[in-house]
């Protein structure tokens, strides 16, 4: 694969990040997780010099957490929507775009997309590098045409994949919790993840990475076997892979086809 490079730093409700790096310069996208992690991987890539900006798909903490730690020597711009920019009240610089693209380096593009979430004009992202297209979507209620269109185009896939609903359901959370999260503004459950997968999982489709895993509501396993036997049922054979709550992974890097077994990855 090309030089592109996209490493989650971490994907869950404690928290949600991921490096851009061209191999020119780079990008945060988000910036959740815990600061010290964060820094770590930026000094472990060799990234801090040619870190340019952080691009911010919605404001709630668990994806911006950590910007004001990260900013705090030097004031990053920030690349988001106005009405993401505007809730997030930040001092820092800013270029924004409404559901448009933003032209990164030589050949890379970051295309935002509005999603429905409970937040101020919140988006996900798909990202042009190098012959290299990767959808990234880890907050929303629902995944409308736009999105869908996203993921079918897509060589590589994050997709929110928040809750199971049998867990939900079972679970310790108050009503009002729980209509939040199943509700049109709120997250995916595996099921809903797996039908949008169904539909627009193709012969481009290299890789599928399930986001943003509910610690409470849901496990790795449990996750992948639902993509897998949904995407199983329709003869469709694509590497599956939970991102890790605290863990690195690279994203770019096409993980192996093994089947689940209902184990923990």
């Amino acid at each position: 694969m090309s030089q592109l490079r996209l490493l989650s730093l971490g994907s869950g409700s404690s928290g949600n990040g991921f490096i851009l790096d061209t191999g020119q310069i780079a990008f945060l996208i988000d910036c959740g997780t815990a600061v010290r992690p964060a820094q770590a991987a930026v000094r472990e890539l060799g990234i801090a010099d040619r870190l340019a900006g952080i691009i911010v798909s919605h404001e709630h903490s668990d994806h911006i957490r950590s910007i004001p730690s990260i900013t705090r020597r030097r004031a990053y711009p920030l690349i988001t929507t106005r009405g993401t920019f505007s809730a997030m009240r930040s001092a820092l610089p800013c270029v924004a775009c409404v559901s448009g693209t933003i032209h990164i380096d030589s050949g890379v593009e970051v295309t935002f997309v509005g999603v429905s979430h409970d937040a101020n004009e919140p988006c996900g992202f798909v990202i042009d590098a190098h012959a290299t297209r990767i959808a990234v979507f880890t907050d929303l209620g629902f995944v409308d045409d736009a999105v869908l269109d996203a993921l079918r185009s897509a060589d590589i896939i994050v997709l929110e994949s928040n809750y199971d609903r049998e867990m939900l359901r079972r679970g310790g959370y108050p009503a009002h919790l729980k209509r939040r999260i199943q509700g049109p503004a709120g997250h995916l459950s595996n099921d809903d993840c797996a039908t949008a997968l169904v539909a627009s999982v193709s012969g481009r489709t290299q890789a599928i990475w399930l986001a943003h895993l509910s610690h409470n509501n849901n496990a790795p396993h449990v996750a992948r076997r639902t993509t897998e036997e949904a995407l199983a049922l329709q003869g469709v054979s694509v590497p599956v892979r939970p991102l890790p709550r605290f863990d690195h992974a690279e994203i770019t890097t096409i993980p192996s086809h093994q089947p689940s077994l209902g184990i923990a990855w």
